[in-house]
């Protein structure tokens, strides 16, 4: 046994993890008259659809079970009681039930028409909000910070060239305490190159060509669902060359609600914990100690635990600091290897693919202008990269393609499968496959299906279709939250829609079943004909219910010959169990007759 060391233990009290992905947001609202005018595309005021927005981001983070932080603020209200006209409605704190109380009262319980008649007509204090925003951001302790600033006035009003310095100096010392600030416009005619977009830029440290404006729709899929950032990662092409890049993940976990345990005597949540256990516990039992001996000897520390592998039929140990040490090979980061023509193919992608593209927050010129100039070259020549990457610390490296997308500004990161990861398709799918011959179809019947998947085909877009379990959790988290009676049940948007698919095709669906009921036809023919019961056969099973003729099977000695489903039709017509294996069920028979 090995005990830690002083130095390993502040280690392990500064460590940090950077793979985290809590969420530290705070929304702040334009609460002046204009944001209480309606929204001609949505029909309802821009106040209004943001506290909605905001609401929908409650429910689902509540479903989650993230430990994320949320806060929400209003500015410019004249209200007697705040004398800067700034309004702290929730304050930075883990999201509860009791903000998505709150906010559904606001909206249902027509509250925000309060807001709406203490409107300031005479001050915009966007700096006195940016001010509070950070005040609010230095009392918690996560390195990261998100505030999001919903308005729809491009130009603020009341401000002079003095107070518009005055903000965006306030914009600048963001990034100095990793504070993002994000403006969401609303309206069309929402223009962003009048003020907001500076506060942007100098905000978070960002170049012009790397700025895009954020819509209240991507604002939504952003903070709904978990960031897709996994780590940032240094991109070595050689000695002394490096490109910070950041790997993305393209697919997200669904997150769904944890089962609770609760006591069933009290009705108390009960906390569990796992411990290690020794495997010799029944010899303890069989040598007669007591249970509190067993159990205290049951308990094992980790640094006791060791693990094998097999080689040449022997057990190797190890412990569990030689395999952490076995794993680090490579430090964190991608190590090209070579550079070669694209090829792969599609039924070895067993994984899901990552994506890398350069790091966001890196301000170097030269990082950006080799990365660019990389992902040119290997597009245009159709070259694909190999590369080893290890993305944790302590994790193996494995072997990765970048293949070069122009479109989406990086390359997608395929692992290279071995020998016995690749499955063989050609022992299941060789029926469906032809080579040699063409299948054997109908041209008519061919065209009559493309003219159908024409008519089928919709753009797919994940968005489009909710999950169904997913939305029911939320609507039983909302229902016992705020003490509401049963709801109706969810449409399911995956389930394909018959009706509206036949009124579409109409008049195809005649010509589909003429062509194809014939081809069915046809092919029942050539089908192997059932075996036809035999006359003889049925009127033995029918005799087997005589008692007669079962006395005559068991003195010929031909009661063993009979079946199971035979022997168990005899035990029912002599009243006996007809439970248990041929032999026995042979035997209950014969002791019948004896």
């Amino acid at each position: 046994m090995t005990s830690l060391n002083e130095e390993d233990l502040e280690k392990e009290e500064n460590f940090e993890e950077p793979y985290g992905v809590r969420d530290n947001i705070l929304f702040i609202i334009d609460a002046t008259p204009p944001m209480f005018e309606s929204n001609p595309d949505e029909g309802i005021p821009y106040f209004l659809q943001c506290i909605r927005v905001y609401q929908q981001i409650l429910k689902q983070k509540l479903v989650w079970n993230r430990q994320d932080w949320v806060g929400l603020m209003l500015f410019g209200t004249d209200m007697d009681s705040k004398p800067n006209r700034i309004l702290m409605l929730q304050k930075l704190n883990l999201v509860s039930i009791d903000y998505l109380r709150e906010i559904i009262e606001i909206d249902e319980g027509k509250k925000w028409e309060c807001y709406r008649d203490t409107a300031s007509s005479t001050v915009y204090p966007l700096h006195d909000a940016l001010w509070t925003a950070a005040r609010e951001f230095s009392n918690t302790k996560m390195s990261v910070g998100r505030a999001i600033l919903f308005t729809c006035q491009d130009n603020p009003p009341f401000t002079d060239d003095n107070e518009k310095h005055r903000i965006r100096v306030k914009a600048t010392n963001y990034s100095d305490i990793n504070l993002q600030l994000f403006v969401v416009g609303l309206g069309k005619n929402w223009k962003d190159d009048l003020f907001y977009k500076d506060l942007e830029l100098s905000s978070r440290k960002i170049e012009v060509d790397d700025y895009e404006r954020i819509s209240l729709k991507d604002l939504v899929e952003q903070v709904k669902f978990p960031s897709r950032n996994l780590a940032k990662l240094p991109w070595r092409l050689g000695e002394n060359v490096t490109i910070d890049v950041s790997l993305r993940s393209l697919t997200v976990k669904t997150q769904y609600l944890k089962e609770e345990k609760i006591s069933k005597v009290t009705g108390t949540p009960l906390t569990s914990n796992t411990y290690l256990k020794l495997d010799d516990d029944k010899n303890n039992v069989e040598r007669g100690e007591d249970t509190e001996s067993q159990h205290a000897s049951s308990h094992v520390l980790e640094m006791d635990v060791q693990k094998y592998q097999t080689f040449s039929f022997k057990n190797i140990y190890f412990t569990s600091e030689e395999v952490r040490n076995l794993t680090k090979t490579r430090e964190p980061g991608v190590d090209l290897i070579c550079i070669k023509k694209i090829w792969y193919h599609p039924l070895y992608h067993f994984e899901t693919p990552y994506f890398v593209t350069q790091y966001s927050k890196s301000n170097r010129k030269d990082n950006k202008l080799l990365f660019s100039a990389l992902l040119n070259k290997c597009d245009s020549n159709n070259l694909m990269i190999i590369c080893a990457v290890t993305i944790r610390k302590h994790s193996s490296p494995d072997l990765y393609s970048m293949i070069p997308n122009t479109e989406n500004g990086g390359f997608y990161l395929y692992k290279i499968p071995f020998r016995e990861n690749v499955r063989r398709f050609g022992d299941y799918l060789s029926q469906h496959i032809y080579k040699d011959k063409k299948p054997p179809s109908d041209p008519n019947g061919i065209e009559l299906l493309k003219k159908i998947i024409a008519k089928l085909s919709i753009k797919y877009d994940p968005k489009l279709f909710s999950n169904p379990k997913l939305q029911a959790q939320i609507q039983t988290v909302e229902t016992l939250a705020l003490d509401l009676e049963k709801r109706e049940d969810l449409v399911d948007d995956t389930l394909p829609k018959s009706d509206e698919m036949r009124k579409v095709l109409s008049n195809l669906l005649d010509e589909y079943d003429e062509i194809f009921d014939e081809e069915i036809e046809s092919a029942s023919d050539l089908q192997p004909k059932k075996k036809v019961k035999k006359v003889n056969e049925v009127t033995e099973s029918a005799a087997l219910g005589n008692e007669e003729r079962v006395q005559e099977l068991v003195m010929n000695g031909r009661i063993e010959t009979c079946t199971v489903a035979q022997l168990r039709t005899i035990l029912k017509t002599l009243c006996l169990k007809t439970s248990g294996r041929k032999d026995e069920l042979v035997n209950r028979i014969k002791e019948h007759y004896k």
